[in-house]
């Protein structure tokens, strides 16, 4: 017991490191006043401004040898992304504040809308020069907030990428514990625990001291890590009772874990390493990169980390192929592919799920993997992932032919097909699928070629929704004619009269963040529209459906010139509503 006190007593005393070392600093000056030489470290060179410098030097005078050093580059808005993946141009801020940048960052939120997704992750990842001013004293500094929704977004690899661009940070720990919260994430544990060794010697605050258990506990060095909380217990560090749960179950000491408060991906990534299942709480509590770093670890059964793989997909922080390759290795009961097409059952679980993703990338009949594709659609929209399936499921629909399967597949094709930005490939389905309805949604990615045709599409299409669901035609034919209006195309007289129906409650945005992206947008302030209209299209982590809202966004998205963005918006948008 004494030998493991002197050891603990060892281990608290790393801080005094630091101490030592601002002493040895301070005996610098009395050493060069004895005439020892002081070593220089040596300075990085810095490259030119790109704005937000310091204030001008003043001129030298006549005849003076001035040497006046360079303006500190603001390395704010470093980006990763090159023009063919959809980068904002460089002058993205210009005339936009900086106050308002980081007022307006923490409001984006994870949303499953692949629009939105794309949006934000173009926003932050691309490389501009940032907007003008200073960081808040009482905030954290603008790059930091940009990797933190970074990460609350589930875009790991784009935070890892722009974090290997930016200068060392001496400001803090904020950028460290980022590093290491997304190579948790990003399952990368020998990393994350190469990071927390070399750091832990500057720093044992409660959090630093858990992750070097948390390593320690992942490494298999149950006895560190047992040493470890019984000196956060002696510090009286606030105690943490699912921690230590975790800690334990991976310690051979097993622990019932039916809730997980801070489901962060460091606690997801004890809870696989443990092999526990995801409790259905936290499933629906946690955020993508936490997700992602259960449904990636290699530690519990692909049935348990199924349910958080689709859910991290979902969000966007698991590419759709990657979910498809995990759908591929769920092992198949005998007969429950065939089964999964009996009685026209939709699917209820990601095991359902998988299977009949396997039936729809098999060598079946066409029939046969067109019906797995109609189910999974079908339960998509259901639990309003219709979007993100449908780019999951492109592949699938592009080795069918209209010909080969049956009329009524023909609008779920075409659907897919342009969600996809595939509108080419659409073409044919939309033919094939006779529907005035989709020929009067696909008008808004396809525009028609007349003024006269555009106004017939509208007006059959209505016609084709009130015959189809007369109660829920008033608020479907209201959005489509108001997305259509959004494209200047006509609207006629008689496309009013469906849409004289009592009005909704609306959920509308603040009227202070409405008139600033108006502003925004008619100012040609980009990188401020594009913030600006996200936040107005988030509603919680939906796209928001409201007429008039999304008739705002796709007017902010065209006067800055991205109308293959705003269509795209308007396209999703419909089909959420059940266009």
């Amino acid at each position: 017991m004494r030998a493991w006190r002197i050891k603990a007593r060892r281990h608290a005393g790393i801080g005094t490191l630091a101490l030592l070392t601002a002493m040895l600093a301070g005996a610098a000056p009395a050493a060069a006043q004895a005439g020892a030489p002081i070593p220089l470290l040596p300075q990085q060179a810095q490259p030119p401004s790109i704005g937000n410098g310091a204030g001008a030097a003043p001129p030298p005078q006549s005849g003076a040898v001035t040497a006046a050093p360079l303006a500190p580059t603001d390395a704010s808005w470093i980006g990763v992304l090159g023009e063919d993946q959809g980068a904002f141009p460089q002058t993205m801020w210009k005339g936009t504040p900086r106050a308002l940048v980081a007022g307006l960052l923490p409001l984006l939120a994870p949303s499953t809308s692949p629009v939105l997704q794309d949006l934000t992750r173009r926003l932050l990842l691309s490389n501009a020069a940032a907007p003008d001013g200073q960081d808040a004293p009482d905030r954290p500094p603008l790059a930091e907030m940009r990797l933190g929704r970074l990460l609350a977004l589930g875009d790991v690899a784009g935070a890892v990428a722009m974090m290997d661009q930016l200068p060392p940070d001496t400001s803090g720990d904020g950028l460290d514990r980022m590093k290491v919260k997304l190579s948790f994430a990003g399952a990368d544990e020998s990393s994350a625990c190469n990071m927390v060794e070399k750091l832990i010697a500057r720093d044992q605050s409660p959090w630093w001291q858990r992750a070097l258990i948390a390593c320690q506990a992942l490494a298999g060095d149950g006895a560190k890590a047992s040493l470890g909380q019984s000196l956060l217990r002696e510090q009286k560090a606030p105690a943490d009772p699912v921690f230590d749960a975790l800690i334990d179950n991976l310690g051979g000491r097993p622990h019932r874990i039916d809730k997980l408060p801070d489901p962060s991906p460091l606690r997801l990534a004890l809870l696989a390493a443990a092999k526990r299942p995801l409790p259905s709480e936290a499933l629906a509590a946690a955020g993508p990169a936490a997700l992602l770093a259960y449904a990636t670890s290699e530690a519990p059964s692909l049935e348990r980390r199924l349910p958080a793989a689709e859910r991290a997909a979902l969000f966007g922080a698991l590419p759709p192929r990657r979910l498809g390759a995990l759908y591929e290795q769920v092992m198949a009961k005998p007969g429950e592919r065939t089964d999964a097409l009996k009685d026209g059952k939709l699917p209820e679980t990601a095991h359902s799920r998988a299977i009949l993703y396997q039936v729809a990338r098999s060598s079946a009949p066409a029939a046969t993997r067109a019906a797995a594709i109609t189910a999974l659609l079908a339960e998509a929209r259901k639990r309003d992932a219709f979007p993100f399936t449908a780019r999951l499921l492109t592949a699938a629909v592009g080795e069918l032919r209209p010909q080969d399967v049956s009329r009524d597949f023909a609008g779920d094709a075409a659907r897919a097909l342009m969600v996809d930005g595939e509108n080419d490939a659409a073409a044919p389905w939309i033919a094939a699928a006779g529907s005035k309805e989709l020929a009067a949604l696909s008008a808004l990615v396809i525009p028609p070629s007349g003024t006269a045709d555009a106004a017939a599409v509208l007006h059959d299409g209505i016609a084709e929704l009130v015959g189809r669901d007369a109660r829920a035609a008033p608020a479907q034919a209201d959005l489509l004619v108001t997305l259509l209006a959004a494209f200047d195309l006509p609207v006629g007289p008689a496309d009013w009269g469906v849409l004289l129906a009592p009005p909704h409650v609306a959920k509308i945005p603040s009227a202070a963040l409405w008139i600033d992206q108006q502003r925004a947008a008619a100012a040609k302030r980009i990188g401020e529209t594009v913030l600006s209209t996200i936040l107005l299209l988030q509603s919680g982590d939906r796209l928001s459906l409201e007429p008039v809202v999304l008739a705002r966004a796709i007017a902010g998205l065209r006067a800055i010139g991205h109308e293959a963005d705003a269509r795209q918006l308007a396209l999703e948008a419909a089909i959420d509503a059940g266009l």
